[in-house]
């Protein structure tokens, strides 16, 4: 999840489970954008970033989201929660969408036979050589390299996927078209088709990315890969 108080912040321990700092406290009961939870104590891993940093909790001490707060002014704060949906998470946006289909769909049976010849291993690859990013929130979160040789053309997101003369570059997303997955092969969009001010925000950390209504516009195929 995308901190909504400090551009560049993720957090990424997600899981449900209590934080072992949480362990055998009394929690107090909050309520955080309407919803009554139970707060945790502050977690000494953000107070780096000058945040005092609480997980919540249902009533059943499963963790279901944070609360950030300013240290200097802890009446400025923000509440996070954990979503299903792992694109609404990310941002804190539920205009994040399932639109129920899957990346196989969008590929004709040739390009499907391809894949499946390859145990699925490359359609990532085939995806960046036909001009498409296959975007996945891990993707968003740890951007890696971008491997490309000149002279066979092949690209690849891994080194050991591409030839010894690859010259190795910082993943431009600005380069591709891009298709929005999670790690099913699931396409997802947003449904309204501009940003808001915070993902604007969020973006300007990184290469930026296409309006969203553009990108499915450009999609037949096509194929992608925070």
């Amino acid at each position: 999840m995308f901190s909504l108080l400090r551009k560049g912040l993720i957090y990424k321990n997600i899981s449900s489970d209590i934080v072992e700092h949480d362990l055998d406290i009394d929690a107090d009961q909050w309520s955080y954008d309407e919803k009554d939870v139970y707060r945790g104590s502050i977690d000494s891993e953000y107070l780096e970033h000058k945040l005092n940093v609480y997980w919540l909790y249902d009533d059943n001490s499963k963790r279901i989201g944070l609360a950030e707060h300013e240290i200097d002014e802890p009446e400025v704060f923000k509440a996070l929660w954990f979503r299903e949906n792992p694109y609404a998470m990310l941002y804190q946006d539920d205009t994040w969408k399932s639109t129920e289909t899957t990346l196989w769909s969008k590929l004709s049976n040739e390009a499907y036979q391809d894949c499946l010849e390859n145990d699925f291993t490359t359609v990532s690859d085939l995806a960046l050589s036909s001009g498409t990013l296959l975007m996945t929130p891990e993707l968003l979160i740890n951007k890696p390299d971008l491997y490309s040789c000149e002279k066979c053309g092949k690209k690849s997101l891994m080194a050991k996927n591409c030839c010894s003369q690859a010259l190795v570059s910082i993943l431009d997303f600005s380069q591709f078209s891009i298709l929005f997955l999670d790690d099913n092969f699931v396409i997802y969009e947003k449904l309204t088709p501009q940003c808001d001010a915070f993902e604007q925000e969020q973006l300007e950390e990184q290469p930026e990315l296409p309006d969203q209504k553009e990108l499915m516009d450009e999609q037949t195929l096509q194929t992608h890969s925070q």
